[in-house]
């Protein structure tokens, strides 16, 4: 391919010779008489007919415009034409190749995932995660690139199965603490708060929050069942 060099053989710009400055002084002579024409009211058909007259002849120089342009860039096209065959040449090899070439990627990249899922499993596993932590630990599209090392993969999983393993526990051990709490005041108030409620509300909300809405609940519970005298 080293060798395969294009050359032109010959290239002619396009130039086109026509009487531009005899139809320049003729115009600036013949339309001069229309500056500064004014009609009035009546003369309105005479003006539609000047302005007719003026178009015919700007639509007569943009006619041959375009025929003259068409004519000069047949040689263009058919320039392109043939590149563009050449181009296909190309293409008939390195379609193949790339072909192949992606088979082979794509091959590569599901040898990895199944790689880093092995190890996900590993973690979730060792962390005794369950469904809702260890959801978390994706393999990311990021991860399936040459550039990205199995060993940084495993370094970046570890430390984020840690994390959710610590906030799982820390999670259940809240939990514990709320529902202990639901029987504390439910045993104290003589009451039958739900616990669910209050578990629910773990995802966006500090434990003593939840523990403060407890004795709240318990309250109003309290207070509904209080008999009431007129």
């Amino acid at each position: 391919m080293n060798s395969l060099q294009v050359k032109t053989i010959e290239l002619t710009p396009a130039v086109v010779e026509f009487n531009f400055d005899e139809l320049s002084s003729v115009l600036d002579e013949q339309l001069s008489k229309y500056e500064g024409l004014e009609f009035t009211e009546k003369d309105a058909a005479s003006c539609k007919k000047t302005i007719t007259e003026l178009n015919k002849g700007k639509k007569s120089l943009n006619d041959y415009r375009l025929k003259t342009k068409k004519e000069l860039t047949v040689s263009v096209t058919e320039f392109e034409n043939k590149c563009k065959e050449l181009a296909g040449k190309f293409d008939q090899v390195i379609n193949p190749l790339k072909e192949q070439h992606d088979q082979f990627e794509e091959e590569r990249k599901e040898i990895k995932r199944l790689e880093i899922e092995g190890y996900i499993d590993h973690l979730i596993h060792i962390e005794g995660l369950n469904d809702k932590y260890a959801a978390r630990l994706l393999v990311l599209e990021s991860y399936l690139t040459k550039s990205k090392t199995i060993k940084s993969i495993k370094e970046e999983l570890t430390v984020k199965a840690e994390h959710l393993g610590i906030a799982q526990d820390k999670y259940e051990a809240d939990r514990e603490i709320i529902k202990s709490h639901v029987e504390l005041i439910n045993t104290k108030e003589n009451i039958n708060l739900p616990e669910s409620p209050f578990l629910s509300l773990l995802d966006h909300k500090e434990v003593a929050d939840i523990k403060a809405q407890i004795e709240t609940a318990a309250k109003v519970d309290l207070e509904k069942d209080e008999p009431k005298f007129d």
